[in-house]
């Protein structure tokens, strides 16, 4: 039997399922009508958060969470676009770095100031005090699922 926390904790979780499973729905509607897929936009929105900062193939697969195969072919569609600029290895002439490119952070700006109007209408009903409380909560969750990524506990 779960004591009052855990239970707590069971409710939170599965809270935060449905929650995701209703973004990934509201995404898909609202990314049907962008010039990139949700998950192209994931990538680079990742380079954006560091534009000087370059990647290899193998490292966005990891930092992403995905496998090689769809990382790539994010990336050759990213490249083709212009978003990405790859550099080969000087040392590895089959790695290539990963660069966001000004075309790439113009087009996750634009994209972001599309989605400006949703995000604030999910938001319009909260305060100030509930959206920052929320905001600092999700963060410290992040936080700790980035850095507990392989340390699952088992029953």
């Amino acid at each position: 039997m779960l004591n009052t926390r855990q239970q707590t904790e069971m409710r939170v979780m599965v809270v935060l399922g449905i929650v995701q499973q209703l973004l990934a729905t509201r995404q898909s509607k609202l990314f049907s009508h962008l010039e990139l897929t949700l998950s192209q936009f994931g990538v680079l929105n990742h380079f954006n958060h560091k534009p000087k900062q370059s990647l290899l193939v193998t490292e966005l697969a990891e930092v992403m969470e995905m496998n090689q195969p769809g990382i790539t072919k994010i990336v050759t569609v990213l490249l083709n676009k212009g978003l990405l600029d790859a550099e080969t290895d000087k040392e590895d002439r089959r790695k290539r770095h990963l660069k966001i490119t000004q075309k790439g952070l113009k087009t996750c700006g634009n994209i972001m100031t599309s989605l400006a109007p949703d995000i604030s209408h999910c938001f319009a009903s909260w305060n100030n005090d509930d959206l920052s409380q929320m905001h600092e909560h999700m963060e410290i969750l992040m936080k700790w699922l980035d850095g507990h990524r392989d340390d699952i506990e088992r029953g």
